[in-house]
């Protein structure tokens, strides 16, 4: 049981990297220790050329949109079932695609702020199949970047989310599931997002390997073109495929570089990610 208990919890400081960073969604079911911090700074690229422009139509623009983003997630251990998060960063975008300065949306991303309950630890459950299932409830809160068009680091709203984590070690084989659903409301016109993810990991001795599908979609919106269009009320719809690979040290500290592709979108620039992280606990 300390072997399965040491591997979660250095499974912890990488799994729930990437993921947040390529669709911003947020955290893992493993919540850090009571009374422990967990700090990941993270740099992620992210550049693309071509737009779904609703449907299957994709537009192909004279030069790269390329967005850098710096920023840094904390997280809290509150207690054995309760844990805060919360992230910021600075991001600037640039292309040269729309003319001379038009696009230069800098400034600060959206902050988000979360509460975590651990409602199911497989760590202790007297069931061997069950898996660590925990609830997060958060607010967001607009960044300073300009939410016009043509494209922006987000959609310039406060809201809040709601969502069911879930993860599954499979014993001490290092291998395990993780995934994510949940709702997103923001301020009007952005309209509401589902979005979840699923994924598999694999640790061998010091390194971890991940991969994971995300989903996000807009339940209302418009196409960009439509009569009437506006940003940020467009319906987008971004799904990608994300893979990574991790090392812990003897200190449990996490490095991990990480990246991921469209596969699909509408409304949305089909994106290439490239970004690194580290998490360290204390």
């Amino acid at each position: 049981m300390n072997a399965f208990k040491k591997l979660v919890a250095s499974t912890v400081l990488g799994i729930s990297g990437a993921a947040a960073f390529v669709s911003g969604s947020a955290q893992s079911a493993w919540l850090p220790a009571e009374g422990k911090f967990q700090v990941t700074p993270s740099y992620v690229y992210q550049s693309f050329r071509n737009i779904w422009m609703g449907g299957s139509h994709e537009m192909r623009l004279s030069d790269d949109v390329i967005q850098h983003t710096a920023s840094v997630s904390l997280e809290y251990g509150l207690s054995e079932s309760f844990a805060f998060d919360t992230s910021l960063g600075y991001s600037r975008v640039d292309s040269k695609a729309f003319g001379p300065g038009v696009l230069k949306d800098d400034g600060l991303t959206d902050t988000r702020i979360g509460l975590r309950y651990r409602f199911l630890d497989e760590r202790i459950s007297k069931l061997e199949w069950a898996p660590t299932l925990t609830l997060r409830a958060g607010g967001i809160v607009r960044g300073t970047y300009e939410a016009g068009p043509p494209f922006a680091p987000g959609d310039g709203a406060n809201g809040g989310e709601i969502s069911l984590l879930a993860a599954k070690a499979f014993g001490t084989s290092g291998f395990g599931l993780y995934g994510e659903a949940g709702y997103r409301v923001r301020s009007h016109p952005v309209p509401d997002d589902f979005f979840a993810s699923i994924g598999a990991y694999q640790t061998i001795g010091a390194f971890t390997v991940h991969t994971a599908f995300q989903n996000t979609q807009s339940l209302s919106g418009v196409n960009i073109g439509d009569p009437g269009f506006t940003f940020p009320a467009t319906k987008e719809i971004s799904r990608m495929i994300e893979v990574g690979v991790g090392y812990t040290d003897s200190g449990r500290r996490y490095y991990q570089i990480f990246g991921a592709v469209s596969i699909d979108g509408r409304n949305t620039g089909d994106k290439r990610i490239l970004g690194i992280s580290a998490s360290f606990g204390f």
